[in-house]
């Protein structure tokens, strides 16, 4: 999972004039019921944000941060729609009035999505944000791809797992991470193997580069190490670059081997 911006709106005027009328009509509406007729009809309407969504996350799925082998692309409401359920399963009024606003998209594999479901648990203890709230004010269970701060949250190891990161100590946060995991299934196991191919990549990639740039500070005219530091280091900068697939977990391997010389590729 990468940090996805999502701060301005689509450059579509009348797809926002239509977003907002069916607000309207949703506050309009008399019975919950009603509203789900309303929602329902018009799906039509985030769907047709994909290639938007898409291209926010240089073609990668918000929550694997895959390409290809997480299904096909769902747009995902992160705050559920119509209904939500809490981590024990009980149903909860949904966020019907986010159905049709963007900044509750995200785009998703629908192995991802159809896992996640109208899962939305919150912190035990704390309220669900109503009509007119502030969502900041709400703890929620799950990882947001859109938050600055949740990606960082997420770790990944040599076998391809998907884990709290190791300086992640407080427990919620903790709980956060592994629930999403579960929720998000984000150990599919296609993916745990995707990631533990880049993981191995990666890994040989810093060893190489180690290895040459050992050479070279040992001996200054050895000037084949010095390219191939270089060749290595273009490998390692272009697969934690954020428009490569899995590039966290080419993040979390160099982040693994706490060495300070690879300081400089994250």
């Amino acid at each position: 999972m990468r940090y996805v911006e999502l701060v301005t709106p689509p450059n579509d005027a009348a797809w926002m004039k239509k977003s907002a009328d069916l607000l309207e009509d949703l506050k309009a509406a008399t019975s919950a019921e009603e509203r789900a007729k309303i929602i329902d009809a018009n799906s039509s309407v985030w769907g047709s944000l994909k290639t938007w969504l898409l291209a926010a996350s240089h073609g990668k799925c918000w929550f694997s941060e895959a390409k290809d082998c997480f299904s096909h692309w769902d747009v995902e409401h992160f705050r559920p729609k119509t209904s939500a359920k809490d981590r024990d399963g009980t149903i909860v009024e949904g966020y019907w009035w986010l159905a049709f606003d963007w900044t509750n998209f995200r785009i998703c594999g629908n192995v991802g999505n159809r896992k996640k479901g109208t899962f939305f648990p919150v912190r035990p203890g704390t309220n669900r944000v109503k009509l007119g709230g502030d969502q900041r004010q709400e703890e929620y269970l799950l990882l947001d791809p859109s938050d600055p701060e949740d990606p960082s949250l997420l770790f990944f190891n040599m076998a391809g797992e998907a884990i709290p990161g190791p300086f992640v100590r407080d427990d919620w946060e903790r709980l956060r991470v592994t629930y999403s995991v579960e929720r998000y299934k984000l150990d599919y196991e296609p993916l745990v193997q995707k990631r533990k191919a880049i993981w191995f990549e990666c890994n040989n990639t810093i060893n190489e580069y180690l290895r040459e740039l050992d050479e070279y500070t040992q001996d200054k005219t050895k000037i084949i190490a010095r390219h191939q530091v270089k060749e290595a280091a273009k490998r390692l900068r272009r697969m934690v670059d954020v428009r490569e697939e899995l590039s966290s977990v080419a993040r979390a391997c160099i982040i693994s081997r706490s060495d300070m010389r690879l300081a400089g590729f994250l």
